[in-house]
């Protein structure tokens, strides 16, 4: 991905052109899956008992790992769980022989907290037989959800199902390109188990702590599947995305319907903004004004305070990096070769900055407004830092905030076999000099933290250590003589290529090791225990289908609710951590309906793609901002 550069000299060409009249009804209503929205999609009202509980007559026929099962008193319909207080106690509950869960969308549970804490539950589906879950491939983490509950409350866990590219029928592909989540309630991902091979359904928690009780009742499917058949494709679906890039077959809170509703949109959150300003807490680096008052260098840096590893910002004070990716004007999807999808089809694709060009009503300087926004916005939510990927360097002086850049050192994918230090090191050196990116600039602006260097890196096959501590050498060298005031980063590992012997390279030559971590847990993250070094995140998010999207992204949440709980109940672990500076949410926007360029279509913005900021997210970051630093 890139940084995201301003576009204003489009604006008279994107104005929004009106969009026509559909004769067309929504009857396809139903084949986009809606689950918690204000009006529910059709097909989420049916529903099928996965595992009937008053047929669980043998309580021994359910596998517990520290935990305890009994019937409800009084009921063949409930079951109370204890889970005790080691990590991964849990209870695993078979589905019915005759369950085909193809047929489904989710598999959907009611869950009560009896205790008297706030408690974190886990649930997925889990193949007795197949082996393939794994946390190298990604698959362990696949068909999950997790339910944040306050003592007492009741939620529903929803577990959405995804499925195998090939399980879709021919006819779909004719259709439907370049979009992972397809309505109909397919979701694909990378790797999947079959759905016939599930057998039960797993509740557990992952870490230690006290002892938690919860009450489970209503295990069920939810949502027929039911992929659009090749008539109705043919007859009334095309298109199906309105003049907003928005979802045109299904209905849900905060749907814009009109211009009008973006003009109402600004002037409420100009009143919302106005009402919640920066933190007095806050210096202008968003560092602990109030807190102890360290070194100042005039650059960051980091260092080991009481314990506890902290960024500290240029004027000295204790600086964690809350940051969001991907910050800018565009988000752009593919329009050739799918023309039929659009009612509009806005310049380039960018259906977000034509509703900005729209929202701003046309004004010839509506960048710079929008810009001054995103700053506003950042800053009242409780987000100090601009992650990779953002349009950093056009905010001004007054509507600057930190941020971070990924630089890449010229090697795809994974460090190859006969990797030779001298020459990698010569050849990034001079694209750095070459200037293709801001880098010479950031390396002297006080407002850089830093620079990650690659993403996701892969790593040889051979001879791992001697490569990859020569790979991680020849970077330290570089930014040593180019940007010597700069942290360097580190390279953005993830879940897929956690490797030891990377994160001992990235302790010895990195101020800070980095992590793109998608869990819903940071507590349980081990892979760098006994290096005292700092740990950043780079990338993590959630996702839910209950406002306009038909994919959760890598990490499912049952509700917007339960995505903004989950979110400060991520970084709430990281603050409380000895050794994690800085977590960075990917992303800004949600991502089109009709996907980004390799598919991705999901749902994990804090802003829609009208702009509107989606308010369970902000009211959760805002309450992290508020407890932040005495955390």
């Amino acid at each position: 991905m890139k940084s995201l550069p301003l576009v204003s000299i489009f604006v008279s060409c994107l104005l929004l052109l009106p969009g026509r009249t559909s004769g067309q009804t929504a009857s396809l209503r139903g084949t986009y899956i809606n689950p918690a929205g204000a009006a529910r999609d059709d097909a989420l009202q049916r529903s099928a008992p996965a595992t009937d509980l008053s047929v669980v007559r043998n309580l021994k026929s359910l596998r517990t790992a520290g935990a305890a099962v009994k019937r409800t008193k009084g009921s063949r319909e409930a079951l109370d769980l204890t889970f005790g207080p080691g990590a991964e106690s849990r209870v695993d509950i078979p589905f019915k022989a005759d369950l085909r869960l193809d047929d489904w969308v989710s598999v959907a549970l009611d869950i009560t907290n009896l205790g008297a804490e706030r408690i974190y539950i886990e649930g997925q589906c889990y193949s007795d037989t197949d082996r393939s879950l794994v946390l190298e491939n990604g698959a362990y983490f696949y068909c999950r959800s997790m339910l944040v509950l306050e003592p007492g409350e009741t939620d529903t866990m929803i577990i959405f199902l995804s499925r195998e590219m090939e399980s879709m029928p021919a006819y779909m592909y004719d259709h439907f390109q370049g979009m992972f989540g397809i309505p109909g309630g397919f979701l694909r991902r990378k790797v999947n188990v079959p759905l016939s091979h599930f057998s039960h359904l797993r509740l557990f928690k992952q870490f230690p702590g006290a002892e938690w009780k919860v009450r489970v009742d209503g295990i069920r499917t939810l949502g027929q599947y039911s992929l659009p058949s090749p008539g109705k494709l043919e007859s009334d679906f095309f298109p199906f995305i309105d003049r907003f890039g928005q979802y045109k077959w299904s209905d849900w809170d905060g749907k814009v319907k009109r211009p009008e509703d973006l003009y109402a949109q600004r002037e409420a959150e100009e009143a919302d903004l106005q009402a919640h300003p920066v933190s007095p807490e806050w210096d202008k680096w968003g560092g602990w004004a109030t807190g102890p008052q360290l070194r100042a260098t005039g650059h960051f840096r980091t260092e080991k305070y009481q314990g506890k590893w902290w960024l500290v910002d240029p004027d000295g004070r204790l600086f964690f990096s809350q940051g969001i990716c991907g910050v800018g004007l565009t988000q752009v999807t593919r329009i050739q070769g799918r023309e039929k999808y659009f009612e509009y089809k806005p310049l380039n694709g960018d259906f977000y900055l034509s509703n900005l060009i729209t929202k701003y009503q046309g004004d010839p300087d509506f960048a710079t407004r929008v810009v001054d926004n995103a700053s506003r916005r950042l800053k009242s939510w409780g987000i100090n830092t601009m992650a990779s990927w953002s349009l950093n360097d056009q905010f001004s002086e007054e509507q600057r905030l930190p941020y971070t850049i990924t630089l890449s050192s010229g090697i795809r994918d994974r460090l190859p076999d006969d990797f030779d230090a001298a020459a990698f090191k010569a050849a990034f050196r001079e694209s750095l000099l070459a200037g293709r990116s801001n880098f010479l600039q950031a390396a002297q602006d006080p407002w850089c933290i830093g620079f990650f260097v690659d993403n996701e890196r892969g790593w040889p096959t051979v001879n791992q250590r001697e490569i990859i501590f020569a790979y991680f050498k020849a970077v330290r060298e570089v930014l040593d003589e180019l940007a010597p005031d700069k942290l360097y980063l580190g390279c953005r590992s993830n879940s897929v290529n956690f490797n030891r012997i990377a994160f001992e390279a990235q302790a010895e030559y990195c101020d800070v090791m980095s992590i793109n971590h998608y869990d819903y847990n940071l507590s349980t993250f081990k892979e760098t225990e006994g290096l005292d070094k700092p740990l950043i995140v780079g990338e993590y998010h959630f996702g839910a289908l209950d406002r306009g999207l038909a994919h959760t992204g890598l990490r499912t949440a049952s509700s917007q609710m339960q995505r903004a709980r989950i979110y400060k109940h991520f970084v709430e672990e990281a603050l409380e951590s000895d050794y994690i500076v800085g977590t960075h949410w990917f992303q800004y926007v949600d991502q089109n309906f009709t996907g980004r360029s390799d598919g991705e279509n999901y749902q994990i913005g804090f802003v829609d793609i009208c702009d509107r900021p989606h308010p369970e997210m902000i009211e959760a970051s805002r309450e992290i901002r508020d407890e932040m630093y005495h955390l």
